[in-house]
């Protein structure tokens, strides 16, 4: 039995690569309104979920996904999880999947077009605008953020640096001269600069290809001890070789508060939360190899000393 085209859910893909603000371009869509019943999506490569705790949708139609990218399991966990959601009585009547920073929304994008029960409304990517250039010579990271770019039907610029603006698109326009353009500054945190954006990185130790997501790694690190804030930005700037990304809500002070830490591009952001949690929530992900083994044991120590003075408490 065929699908007539108004019985069709409309599947909208938002991409783009790590820390290019897909989240807050999600977050201004739900501001601006969405569709009553709309489900929302959303993909983070980690085993800690981030960016669906930043998501200000105060509706129980979010379905979260962890521990990869979406585009690497489209015949298991997203396309059993969306057949699912189209069998309840009451259906979706959009659905909006923000995709990890390394997935390529075509691949996700391909559900809509094989399922009848789905109809592919649109594919959007989000470029940030300062890093564009950059990522363009990366040999690390150029290919993935190009195949993002090239699968959108729509691209939307953020944080592009005016003195930039004619270069930028031009490479844009390269890739994917069909796409419609869009170009504004999104809301961003205040900002440190951890390194210079522009500066290319080193290469790490493992393999340099990004055409397998087996090369992108992610860590998390929990637990209820203080972390010291100057102690992690100079873990991240001591590693930014091979981190791409960090992000997640961090213990300070006397642990009764917490802040949202953000760290893409070069530049790391910290912002009070509303709600603190009860322990500290980070997500790692960069080049996988041996420096980012290294890391990974390095912030492990951040909170192993409490950990330990816990275990062991001094004797009097």
């Amino acid at each position: 039995m065929s699908t007539s085209d108004a019985d069709q859910v409309p599947l909208t893909v938002i991409g783009g690569f790590l820390g290019a603000g897909k989240t807050t371009y999600l977050n201004n869509l739900i501001k601006r309104g969405l569709p009553a019943n709309a489900l929302l999506v959303v993909n983070d490569f980690g085993d800690i979920n981030i960016d669906a705790a930043l998501i200000e949708y105060r509706d129980d139609s979010i379905m979260q996904l962890s521990n990869g990218c979406v585009c690497c399991t489209l015949g298991g966990t997203l396309a059993e999880q969306l057949a699912a959601a189209l069998r309840l009585r009451s259906k979706p009547s959009t659905i909006i999947i923000e995709a990890s920073g390394v997935a390529n929304p075509a691949r996700i994008a391909d559900i809509a077009r094989l399922s009848p029960r789905l109809r592919l409304d649109e594919v959007i990517c989000i470029v940030d605008g300062a890093q564009a250039l950059h990522h363009a010579g990366d040999p690390l990271i150029g290919d993935t953020w190009r195949l993002q770019i090239a699968s959108a039907r729509r691209i939307s610029i953020n944080r592009l640096i005016a003195s930039d603006k004619a270069k930028v698109l031009e490479q844009l326009k390269k890739i994917n001269p069909h796409a419609l353009f869009e170009h504004k500054v999104l809301p961003t945190l205040s900002t440190k600069n951890i390194h210079s954006p522009t500066s290319p990185p080193e290469t790490s130790s493992g393999n340099p290809s990004f055409h397998n997501h087996a090369n992108w790694h992610s860590f998390s690190l929990t637990g209820s001890a203080i972390i010291d804030k100057n102690r992690l930005e100079a873990l991240i700037d001591a590693y930014r070789d091979v981190l791409m990304r960090a992000k997640g809500f961090v213990l300070v002070d006397d642990g009764s508060s917490a802040e949202l830490l953000q760290y893409s591009g070069g530049l790391v952001s910290w912002q009070p939360v509303l709600r603190a949690p009860t322990e500290n929530r980070l997500v790692f992900i960069g080049i996988a190899g041996a420096r980012f083994n290294a890391l990974k044991h390095a912030a492990e120590l951040l909170i192993k000393p409490a950990l330990l003075q816990s275990a062991h408490p001094k004797q009097r």
